[in-house]
């Protein structure tokens, strides 16, 4: 047992092993360590974030298991969290626990089917539940795009399960997180870009622009902007696709490329920043459009 619960043990499991309470709390005297309310390593020192994941199902209880986050690091995510989420089961109100500021409990009337060790819901309620609990708009997208692009489940699962979820924070987010997904949503971006230009009393920037980089490979720019001292000022709109490292290892020889053979400023936004939060890109766009701020590094400096 403790082999496959990485050197842990909880109090209620005991007496499946033949120990008692006692023995357990006895043995805190000769190596081991008491973690928690109900949980026991064999031995002593700080607990790596694997076990943290581990014990805190185990403190949890029986009926616990992981999910949001700490579900999809165990199923092989390689995003983090600062938090180990478990569910059980709503009639573990009752629950004595002391106040672990790393472990938050989700209570639930109906809990998943559990699978793995430690036990944690399957991957499309974990990433609803992570989604459920993020913070802005730009962490969904990282969610739910890094979760389907690392294989733990496809859009089209994610999907169905948030149809079954109606009371789910950030439905929205997820909504559009999922369709950018599902068709790209690249034919929008543009138009997106345009729209806002034009409510802010922006220039028309030239669209899809031909261009030659530096290694003589045929380019087209997403948008263009010529300054009125002769400078450019070029605007390139990354999809979701942008997200793998391969698009984003082509994305940064593109950019090389073209900053090498055109001389100019480019800056990069993303088609959710478009549709969610376009203020914090424009407000760097739009001083230097109009000459309030400069897009050259001063000499002096």
């Amino acid at each position: 047992m403790l082999r496959a619960q990485r050197g842990l043990i909880a109090d209620w499991q005991s007496a499946d092993v033949g120990l008692s309470r006692r023995t357990l709390l006895r043995s805190t005297t000769q190596g081991w360590e008491q973690h928690g309310l109900r949980v026991f390593s064999d031995r002593a020192g700080d607990l790596t974030p694997a076990q943290l994941r581990m014990m805190g199902v185990l403190e949890a209880g029986p009926d616990a298991m992981l999910t949001g986050c700490s579900a999809l690091i165990e199923s092989g995510w390689t995003g983090n969290s600062a938090h180990v989420d478990v569910l059980v089961p709503r009639t573990s109100r009752g629950l004595r626990r002391r106040r672990l500021p790393w472990l938050r409990l989700h209570y639930r009337e109906v809990l998943p089917c559990a699978g793995g060790l430690p036990a944690r819901a399957p991957a499309a309620t974990a990433i609803i539940d992570a989604c459920s609990w993020a913070r802005s708009a730009r962490e969904v997208l990282l969610i739910v795009t890094s979760s389907a692009q690392q294989g733990l489940c496809t859009p089209d699962r994610i999907q169905r399960e948030l149809l079954l979820r109606t009371r789910t924070p950030h439905r929205r987010w997820m909504n559009e997180a999922l369709a950018a997904l599902l068709d790209g949503a690249q034919s929008t971006n543009e138009a997106d870009f345009l729209r806002e230009c034009r409510r802010r009393g922006l220039p028309k920037p030239r669209m899809q622009t031909r261009r030659v980089d530096a290694q003589g490979g045929r380019r087209r720019t997403d948008a263009e902007f010529l300054l009125p001292d002769g400078r450019l000022v070029i605007v390139e709109i990354d999809g979701v696709g942008h997200l793998s490292t391969e698009t984003w290892q082509a994305d940064i020889t593109r950019h090389n490329g073209l900053t090498i053979s055109t001389g100019a400023l480019i800056l990069r936004v993303t088609g959710w920043e478009l549709r969610n939060d376009p203020a914090p890109f424009f407000d760097l766009l739009a001083p230097v459009l109009k000459g309030e701020a400069p897009c050259v590094i001063d000499p002096a400096l």
